[in-house]
């Protein structure tokens, strides 16, 4: 999906939500789940899904009517550091775009 599609499927109100998955040491992928469960992908560049800052990632989003995203981290400090994985998945974190 490119930003003008977002653009577009922000305003016909086909978009449940916005969700922002944070990669381990490598940026940032944006997956956009529409209201009938479906997923795509926003790409930052042609063929290119991984965006490499947040502040670039956030104005963005801003441009194409997102209001607020959910912040996915799918490996904690933890697991990366050793301990044993959470009892259950991390449930995200509403970020407000303003």
């Amino acid at each position: 999906m490119k930003p003008w599609q977002l653009s577009i499927a922000m305003l016909c109100g086909q978009v449940n939500r916005v969700e922002v998955l944070a990669l381990r040491s490598c940026g940032y992928r944006v997956r956009v789940v529409t209201q009938t469960k479906g997923v795509l992908t926003l790409d930052y560049a042609p063929r290119r899904p991984q965006w490499p800052g947040l502040s670039l990632l956030k104005a963005r989003l801003r441009r194409c009517g997102v209001r607020r995203v959910l912040l996915l981290q799918p490996e904690s400090h933890d697991e990366i550091i050793g301990r044993p994985e959470l009892l259950a998945p991390d449930p995200g974190l509403w970020l407000p775009l303003v």
